[in-house]
Order: C-alpha cells, then sequence, then structure tokens
C-alpha cells in the first residue's frame, strides 16, 4: 500500500490520517506528589496512599533541582496503599525533594514537591506472529 506522498505502509499497520484516540482503564492518582525525600541511589519512594498502582506500572518523576534534565522513569515493583511507599526496579539516577505536607503557603501558592506521574495505561497494541510478519 503507498498513500500519498510516498509513505509506504505494508502487511500489519495502524494507519490514521486524521485523529486517533484510545481510552484504556480509568486510573487514580496519574498525577501525585513525593511526600519524603527520595535520594539517589534509593529503590523506594513515598506518594500519597490509596492509589491503585500496581506492579508492573511505570512512572516518572519529574527533576526537582536546577538541572532541567534530571527527570527519570522507572517501574512499580511494589506499591504499599496504606503507607503511599513505592518500590522500584531500578535504583534511582538522581535526588528528587519532597514534603510530607504542601509548600503552597511557603511559596505563594507553589507546591515545591517532586510530581511523580504515572505513565502506564492499559491499552495494548498486539500482533500476532504470523509468517515471520510480526507485530
Amino acid at each position: 500500500m503507498v498513500y500519498e506522498n510516498a509513505i509506504e505502509a505494508g502487511n500489519k499497520l495502524i494507519a490514521n490520517v486524521g485523529v486517533m484516540k484510545m481510552y484504556g482503564k480509568e486510573r487514580t492518582g496519574k498525577l501525585t506528589r513525593l511526600h519524603a525525600e527520595a535520594f539517589k541511589d534509593t529503590t523506594e519512594i513515598i506518594v500519597e496512599s490509596g492509589l491503585d498502582w500496581v506492579a508492573g506500572d511505570r512512572i516518572a518523576l519529574a527533576p526537582t533541582s536546577f538541572v532541567h534534565d534530571y527527570s527519570e522513569d522507572n517501574f512499580v515493583t511494589a506499591y504499599n496503599n496504606e503507607t503511599g511507599v513505592v518500590t522500584l526496579e531500578t535504583p534511582l539516577k538522581y535526588h528528587h525533594w519532597g514534603k510530607d505536607i504542601s509548600t503552597g503557603e511557603d511559596y505563594n501558592g507553589v507546591d515545591m514537591r517532586g510530581e511523580v506521574i504515572l505513565l502506564s495505561r492499559s491499552i495494548i497494541i498486539a500482533g500476532e506472529d504470523i509468517e515471520s510478519w510480526g507485530g
């Protein structure tokens, strides 16, 4: 198959020339804040309790230093729903600042605690390996 402007497309493809929307399972706590400092080389962070995070979820930590690219992503191996302790697959590469309460009153309404973002959704696009075409 060949589309306009010579874009080639072969077997097993998703082609979109407009808008594509995909919706997965609704998740709680897509964005939370660090409730304690997370030090470099640690494999545990503390976020709010009561989230629906599970082992295998992918998360990202926003930078909290003056170095703009000190963000990182990691995988959850365990989450304690009562304490908010998250165990990570690999040690953190950078320090991330957090506190158990918002810093909004101290910084003109700005909460300075590090943001932790849930990247996982429940959308999986998988093809079958038929005649070595994969997918």
